[in-house]
This record gives C-alpha cells, sequence and structure tokens, in this order.
C-alpha cells in the first residue's frame, strides 16, 4: 500500500457538509475562496455510500501510474499553526478517471448549499438559485472525485490534531502537492487521535453518523425539508422557544431541526409528507418528543408549561 498526504480546506462541520463563513477565510484554496464550498467538504460524509463505497476528493493526486492502487491517506489542513489532521482514509483507491457522486448524495448537496445562499455565504451564481437549479449546477460541475474507499475504511477525528514536526514537517504548503509518507509516518499521524482520546480515531460510521442515518431516513426527502425551512418566517422553536440564533448569534442563523407530526411507522408506502405535517423544533425538544411514549408536539409545550 501506498501512503501520502493531501491538503484540504478547513471545515468546521467534519466535512459531512460546507462550513459558513469562508468566501474570505484564509487557507481554503480558490476555489472554496471563490464558491463558499467545495468538492472536499463532504470527503467524511458516509451518509453518500453506495454499495459500501464513498467517494472523496482531493485537489493532489499522486501520478498517473499509481492509478487502481490502494492508499493510506491522510487529509490534513494547513494554517499559520501548522500542519493539523483531519482524519484519514485507510484503503482507499486511487481511481483511473473522475466519478461523479450518486442522485442521492447530489440532492444532500444542493440542499447544503442551499441553506449556505440564504445566509448568502455562497457565490453570487447561487444566491438566487432554487434548489432544482442548484441541484442541477452540482451535477453537472462535481465530476472530479477521484478516490473511492470503504465506508468503514474513513476514521475522522474529533478535532483537527496538530501534526508534529518530527512526523511531518515538508517545508512547503501546497493544495496541489502530493506528500509522500511512509508507513512509519502514516502510523504515527493515525495515532494522533488514539493519543488525543484514548482510543484509535473515531470512524465516521460509528455512534454520530448513525443518528445521520436515521435523521435523513426518516426525513425522507431532503428537498422537502429545505421547502419547509423555506417556508418558515421563524426559526424559535414551536414547542419551547428556543432560537439558535439568539444564543449562538451567526453560528445559529436559519438552524433548527424538522419533526414530522406523524409517526414513520403509520406513513404507508407511496404516501407524501406535506409541509404541513413538519414543525419546527430544537434539538433537545426533538429527543423528547421521539421518547417512548411520543407525545405530540402540543402535549410536549404543555409538559414544558407545566400544564
Amino acid at each position: 500500500m501506498e501512503y501520502k498526504l493531501h491538503r484540504i480546506a478547513p471545515n468546521s462541520e467534519g466535512w459531512v457538509r460546507p462550513s459558513r463563513g469562508r468566501l474570505s477565510q484564509k487557507g481554503v484554496g480558490s476555489f472554496v475562496h471563490e464558491h463558499g464550498f467545495g468538492h472536499e467538504d463532504w470527503n467524511f460524509n458516509i451518509d453518500f455510500a453506495i454499495d459500501g463505497q464513498v467517494l472523496g476528493y482531493t485537489v493532489a493526486l499522486p501520478a498517473k501510474k499509481y492509478e487502481g492502487q490502494r492508499f493510506g491517506l491522510v487529509l490534513a489542513t494547513f494554517d499559520a499553526g501548522g500542519w493539523r489532521a483531519a482524519g484519514y482514509y485507510d484503503g482507499a483507491i486511487l481511481l483511473d478517471k473522475p466519478a461523479a457522486p450518486s442522485a442521492s448524495a447530489v440532492e444532500q448537496m444542493a440542499v447544503d448549499v442551499f441553506e449556505l445562499a440564504k445566509i448568502n455565504q455562497v457565490a453570487h451564481r447561487y444566491m438566487n438559485q432554487t434548489l432544482t437549479q442548484i441541484e442541477n449546477s452540482i451535477r453537472s460541475d462535481f465530476v472530479y472525485f477521484r478516490w473511492a474507499v470503504p465506508k468503514d475504511r474513513i476514521v475522522v477525528f474529533r478535532e483537527s490534531l496538530p501534526i508534529p514536526p518530527n512526523i511531518f514537517e515538508p517545508g512547503r504548503q501546497r493544495m496541489v502537492t502530493s506528500y509522500n509518507l511512509s508507513e512509519e509516518q502514516f502510523r504515527a499521524i493515525t495515532k494522533l487521535g488514539a493519543d488525543a482520546s484514548g482510543r484509535e480515531g473515531e470512524r465516521s460510521e460509528e455512534e454520530g453518523a448513525r443518528r445521520l442515518r436515521l435523521h435523513w431516513a426518516i426525513e425522507r426527502k431532503p428537498q422537502l425539508v429545505a421547502a419547509f425551512k423555506a417556508s418558515l418566517t421563524s426559526f424559535a422553536c414551536t414547542v419551547c422557544g428556543f432560537d439558535f440564533e439568539r444564543t449562538y448569534k451567526e453560528r445559529g442563523i436559519g438552524f433548527i431541526e424538522c419533526h414530522h407530526t406523524k409517526p414513520v411507522a403509520e406513513i404507508r408506502p407511496g404516501e407524501k409528507t406535506r409541509l404541513s405535517d413538519l414543525r419546527a423544533v430544537c434539538s433537545n425538544c426533538h429527543q423528547m418528543l421521539h421518547r417512548k411514549p411520543m407525545l405530540t408536539v402540543e402535549e410536549l409545550r404543555d409538559v414544558v408549561e407545566g400544564k
């Protein structure tokens, strides 16, 4: 197996979706700087897996002679403080030609960009586009993925970890450079996760990602959720009134969870969910609504109000 380190743009969302405020951020590369998001922003999203494989993107690529070979690939950011490991692929295949994301992945990517557009965090070309238009743009533009990796070989650290100079210090920090690693260097970097948490790095299909897969399975169609959020005049929780923007300032703008008033178990095959079937709720109330025995929004509101 070959070993490499590739630089990627920083991301505050664990590389499962784009993060905010990046149009003017340093160290993100020209594409991300111009668009507000980049191809690598979904590199650790295993919900995009098809037949157990996830597609990944890096600006740099190994030489053509390595096509079809398996790699240990460290994905790392760089800033004034030095190199930081975001996570790694332990057994990625370098594809011989670019691949495009699946239809379901494109749908979710479009929703992520649509959410950024609502808060002016993307390039102008996306600002006035509908969700369908953004989806079509992504479908035509995002055809450059060259890594295929089994979802159980993806590890993302809880937070990016400094790489000590005695392990890796190449003297340059270019997005387009494919940095060689020895197996010893690769294992030393992957071990940083164990040193930080007391166990090996967190595989992205574990606890957090399992919740995400369930969340999207319940919501059925991301377009419906996006349309619901676009229809809201307030992002305050309809149960307790909590407002993410009021508490978390810019980071909380436009954030709210979507609750189905009709339990999924009661939805018949082919039955369509309407916007009127959905409610905006905060994360805590969403958990309480689904805790057995399940309550309606009105019943939980009475609990909160002490009735």
